[in-house]
């Protein structure tokens, strides 16, 4: 068994668990001793190189080629992955208990989908982690996240209008700059020392094309929604508005339930974390303005 610890999450990971998968979930690993083990939030285990994935029984399924979302008949949630096009065999199969404490991935064989297994068991943990958030006051969302002066800004747009580019120039113009996670950063609400709830945003293994992470967690200043423009102008927005933003930038759950988990966290989080729209260019002038506006500092 192996132990990590995400996003505040003990997660332990058994079966068939290969080399990448380790490296990167190294800096998230928890040391066991033999004889005091920690207590699971969550437990993974993975089979792999299963010949005929049986189709579990469901009470609803919605489809959103390749995937098939279910509600269980005896509770709890699948997703199904195929291809017809390629076979009529399922080639994944999450299954989950209601919770999200208990997560079984069934991978194919290998060499019959010609996919690498140490990509897909790593992968299987980082497609149910926004469904274990729901459940622990929290979510994924698409952004890269830094941290500066001890706080997070998390910049979220869609893939290509250049939210690690904006990042780097945070750390190119101001060295102490960390960033916490380059494509899907975790965010949960928790209890501060003083009992206050408080949003705070965790770098995940699960960092996109740049891999750049690290295991640290840091409360949240603000969401700054990005979109390129011509000149630099940055305007705060809230509400209805704010709310679509965030959702926009979260995986979408296809089963009712889930998305209604998915707007109650949501909504939680735009109750306590200021939004803004930066339209920018690429440019310290655009880094600087944020920096004033969020944290008060002139260049």
């Amino acid at each position: 068994m192996f132990y990590y610890k995400i996003a505040g999450i003990t997660i332990g990971v058994e079966g068939d668990w290969p080399q990448l998968a380790k490296s990167r979930l190294a800096d998230y690993e928890i040391k066991a001793d033999a004889g005091s083990k920690p207590k699971c939030d969550v437990h993974y285990v993975i089979h792999q190189e299963c010949d005929n994935i049986a189709m579990p029984e469901a009470a609803h399924a919605v489809e959103m080629y390749p995937h098939t979302w279910m509600n269980l008949k005896d509770g709890g949630y699948a997703r199904v992955d195929r291809v017809p096009e390629f076979s009529d065999k399922i080639l994944n199969c999450i299954v989950a208990n209601n919770d999200w404490s208990e997560i079984h991935g069934y991978l194919c064989r290998e060499d019959f989908s010609g996919l690498p297994k140490d990509f897909r068991a790593f992968n299987v943990i980082g497609a149910t982690l926004h469904y274990v958030l729901f459940r622990r006051n929290g979510m994924e969302l698409h952004s890269s996240c830094i941290s500066y002066r001890g706080q997070a800004v998390l910049f979220s747009a869609p893939s290509g209008t250049g939210k690690s580019t904006h990042t780097r120039l945070w750390k190119e113009f101001y060295p102490e700059t960390v960033i916490i996670n380059d494509d899907m950063p975790a965010l949960r609400i928790l209890p501060n020392e003083a009992g206050e709830e408080i949003p705070y945003a965790f770098g995940t293994p699960w960092a996109g094309k740049t891999q750049t992470n690290e295991n640290i967690c840091a409360p949240v200043r603000a969401i700054v929604f990005l979109k390129q423009a011509k000149e630099n102008a940055i305007r705060r927005v809230s509400g209805g508005e704010a709310a679509f933003l965030v959702l926009q930038g979260s995986r979408k759950p296809l089963l009712e339930d889930l998305m209604s988990a998915s707007l109650d966290v949501a909504a939680k989080l735009m109750e306590k974390v200021p939004a803004y729209e930066l339209s920018c260019t690429i440019s310290r002038e655009a880094v600087d303005l944020v920096r004033s506006e969020l944290f008060g500092e002139e260049s």
